[in-house]
């Protein structure tokens, strides 16, 4: 659900104009904080979706053809 994006920050609206999957992901990632995240927070959230990539990665088809 889409909230009342009338005195949304323009970050707020560009978050909103994802596709309704990618702001899931990105939920899933980092949480619905209803604070501003910590520097470590931020740095985290990067690391867990870079591993998750890398663990898709792996998990490729073909990889293994080298």
């Amino acid at each position: 659900m889409i909230p009342d994006l009338t005195n949304a920050s323009p970050e707020t609206r560009e978050f909103y104009s994802l596709p309704e999957d990618i702001r899931s992901t990105i939920s899933a990632i980092v949480g619905n904080h209803p604070r501003p995240m910590s520097t470590m927070e931020i740095m985290l959230a990067i690391w867990q979706a870079i591993a998750g990539e890398r663990q898709r990665c792996t998990e490729l088809p073909g990889d293994d053809e080298q």
